[in-house]
């Protein structure tokens, strides 16, 4: 194994003392998977107290729990001390810690069996749990009782299947049925470390979502009851959750709104389903259903305004593909405001979306291509906001003679003429337009 000369530095200082010092976790992992290495972790039979005391510069990050942050060339590296842990009352974190002072205890008390690899440059791999066979087999596994492993906790349920989707790895069976069986327990998972690796295995492999739909229904079981929903349509070819899916993958580069969007654009469908006489299925107002639940998610999963601000409205107008006119981009860049980089958005998601339908479904394509080309030449020299006008509040104010909420009012007419009319768009115009127009708008 590569390691980099500061690290080595830190494992001859601790052993020159008379201490054990290695390599662990997921630098060992991914060197092995020949990954790029973020960042390496240390472990030591030396006591918190002690690593501070070897190193001139030193953070007690998490001083209680063993880790001390060495500060050495502008770098920092973690160092935490040999462990093991006691119950873990809340399924999330152990009620406490005690030291000890050999390294397979400390190895015994990792999630996955390829986490728990550590190697020194003296004695190379120490893999006491056929971690390095099971990064051969590409399989998933926990150290140990896996039902144990997660009463403990319960994220790594989650965990289990993050590193399967972005190492492209199956999951060991006993650890699947485990996962199954304990999924009750993500309830005890605070939502934003949730977040945090749903995010990553949709952008690393989406179909992951359908292994683990049990881990969701706390906080989104629209997903389980779209696994259940057919769409017998000439549009589509699959079930709202394989479409589902489906569209994220084609989301590249990766976005996280879009990716979220997607996730939740279709979860409306169950709820409205209808089926006509000939036997086809029917969806009508699913993007009004799907978007109140992504309201929802928004809120309940603690997401920023940005989502908040972007993802629903994504969601509601996924399905408007229609041939582009003024009026539509009117529409959406003065009425609902989109900016540049939330209409370049919905053209990922509507993309997504297409191409996620049957054959005769994805000739909607064409449509999109032609409002992704519309929107770029339209959208140029038309004034979009306020900020675009020839005239500001204050001159719009002297001119009209308005004040208060009048101004917006005026501004509101001024942007919609301009925006039909840019050429119109100058001082000159814009005042004569304005003390025409007074005396017919009533101000």
């Amino acid at each position: 194994m590569k390691i980099p000369s500061l690290i080595l530095q830190i494992i001859q200082k601790f052993e020159n003392n008379g201490f054990e010092c290695y390599v662990v976790g997921g630098s060992v992992r991914d060197s092995l998977l020949h990954r790029e290495i973020s960042d390496f972790d240390l472990c030591t039979n030396a006591l918190p107290q002690q690593t501070i005391a070897l190193f001139d510069h030193t953070i007690p990050t998490g001083i209680k729990h063993g880790t001390v942050t060495i500060v050495m060339d502008e770098q920092l590296v973690e160092v935490t001390t040999f462990r093991k842990e006691s119950r873990y009352t809340d399924h999330r974190h152990p009620d406490h810690v005690c030291f000890v002072k050999d390294l397979h205890s400390d190895l015994a008390r990792r999630d996955l069996t390829i986490n728990a690899i550590a190697y020194s440059p003296k004695l190379g791999y120490i893999d006491p749990f056929c971690g390095m066979e099971d990064l051969k087999k590409k399989i998933v596994k926990t150290v140990g009782d896996p039902e144990k492993r997660f009463e403990e906790d319960a994220l790594r349920m989650v965990r289990a299947h993050r590193f399967a989707a972005v190492l492209g790895f199956s999951m060991d069976e006993s650890t699947q049925k485990a996962i199954e069986k304990k999924a009750d327990l993500i309830q005890f998972v605070a939502i934003e470390r949730l977040v945090g690796e749903w995010m990553k295995i949709l952008e690393a492999d989406p179909y992951e979502i359908k292994k683990m739909l049990l881990l969701f229904r706390p906080w989104l079981p629209e997903l389980i009851a779209a696994s259940y929903c057919g769409q017998n349509s000439l549009y589509h070819d699959k079930n709202v959750l394989d479409h589902t899916l489906e569209a994220i993958t084609y989301v590249k580069p990766f976005d996280k709104l879009c990716a979220l969007a997607l996730l939740l654009h279709d979860l409306g469908k169950p709820y409205v389903l209808t089926t006509g006489k000939d036997g086809r299925d029917h969806f009508k107002g699913h993007p009004k259903v799907s978007y109140e639940i992504a309201l929802r998610v928004c809120k309940e999963w603690k997401l920023s305004n940005e989502f908040k601000n972007t993802v629903p409205d994504l969601v509601l107008y996924h399905d408007e593909i229609e041939t582009p006119t003024l009026s539509w981009l009117y529409k959406f860049c003065i009425q609902l405001r989109f900016d540049k980089e939330k209409m370049h958005r919905l053209f990922m998601v509507q993309y997504g979306d297409i191409m996620a339908h049957s054959k005769k479904g994805r000739q909607r394509l064409e449509i999109l291509n032609e409002m992704i080309d519309f929107y770029e030449k339209e959208s140029v020299n038309r004034p979009m906001k306020f900020s675009d006008l020839a005239l500001d509040g204050k001159e719009i104010a002297k001119i009209a003679n308005v004040a208060g909420p009048d101004i917006g009012r005026v501004l509101e007419h001024l942007l919609k003429h301009t925006f039909y009319h840019p050429e119109k768009n100058t001082k000159e115009e814009l005042t004569s337009y304005l003390k025409k127009g007074m005396k017919k708008w009533n101000y």
